[in-house]
């Protein structure tokens, strides 16, 4: 058994965000995951020799506080602009979409370095004794904290919160379990020469069965290997989610074929099983001070990296004021 302050289930972005700041403010923090790597649905893949990011493809900045962030991680070499304008900014001069160097999970593992994270761990069982949370998985390992903060999806939040037995919600409870998600699948293709992608090599499409192309070579993070990423709208990835490969992926392919250029060598699909929040919290995190339980996460923020990034930040916030601990800075 391992005891620390503060124990975080998820290391997306919004719990290595939340984890970071929670250790700068003085706290002993543990992450645990189920996944072999970081950063959730910011991930990143081999396949045929090259790199591909299968899941988000990049993300922007609005708020301060995320900017602090992605200000170290440019400063770090971590991350670097992708491409600024988009039909859809409202801002004439565009937004930086910001990637990895060699990939959207680059943010995450460098994050990460600085922490304590157990992966390849599902957690199967909570319960509180006293003071303290007691987090039991699937390995048989167990971990105690005082506080316990979980920034997974709020449908696999709460069924694990319902081990406990415990009125954990009070009437925000049937609010939360209301929370739905749409699901996603991304279809990864290796080509045998250049996409016929526009210049910045990717296209939002809004136009079923697709949502998105992107070029991972002209991303600059295949270097040597033309490799595109498809992702399917929520329609086909709800129809075609127990649809064999050999199914889903020739339909995905023949329908972004205009804007493939050229020959489909290799291909594979990925799915997310939960992607968009349909319906997110109303705020960025939701506290039980009396449990010094946080629930945060895409959740409470939003679909966007940076929607989970500030719930993170916050959850943090709200734990250090439920402990008594002054904001960093304050």
């Amino acid at each position: 058994m391992s005891h620390t302050d503060v124990i975080i289930i998820g290391a997306g972005i919004s719990g290595l965000l939340c984890a970071t700041e929670l250790q700068r403010a003085g706290m002993k923090v543990r992450l645990v995951d189920k996944g072999r790597g970081f950063g959730g649905r910011m991930a990143t893949r081999r396949m045929a020799g090259g790199r591909l990011d299968h899941g988000a493809q990049f993300f922007t900045v609005r708020d301060r506080r995320f900017q602090n962030y992605v200000d170290e991680w440019l400063e770090a070499g971590v991350i670097r602009e992708w491409f600024r304008h988009s039909p859809k900014d409202s801002n004439p001069n565009g937004y930086p979409r910001y990637c990895g160097i060699n990939g959207m999970t680059d943010a995450p593992k460098f994050l990460a370095k600085s922490l304590k994270v157990e992966r390849s761990e599902r957690i199967i069982e909570l319960s509180r004794e006293l003071d303290t949370w007691i987090v039991r998985s699937e390995s048989g390992s167990q971990y105690t904290a005082g506080y316990l903060v979980i920034t997974a999806p709020a449908p696999q939040a709460l069924s694990l919160l319902d081990t406990t037995g415990l009125k954990y919600a009070g009437d925000d409870e049937a609010g939360l379990k209301a929370i739905r998600y749409a699901k996603g699948l991304a279809t990864l293709a290796i080509l045998d020469g250049p996409s016929a992608l526009p210049e910045n090599g990717i296209i939002q499409l809004f136009k079923s069965p697709l949502a998105l192309i992107a070029d991972n070579r002209v991303k600059e993070i295949s270097p040597d290997v033309h490799a595109i990423t498809i992702h399917a709208d929520a329609e086909f990835a709800e129809q075609h989610w127990d649809s064999p490969n050999e199914v889903r992926g020739p339909l995905m392919l023949d329908a972004a074929e205009p804007l493939l250029g050229s020959q489909v060598v290799e291909y594979n699909c990925h799915r997310w099983g939960f992607t968009t929040p349909l319906n997110p919290w109303h705020e960025k995190h939701f506290t039980n001070a009396s449990l010094r339980l946080t629930l945060a996460g895409d959740s409470f923020g939003g679909a966007r990296v940076e929607g989970a990034a500030l719930s993170g930040i916050e959850a943090a916030g709200a734990v250090l004021q439920n402990c008594g601990i002054n904001l960093r800075g304050s």
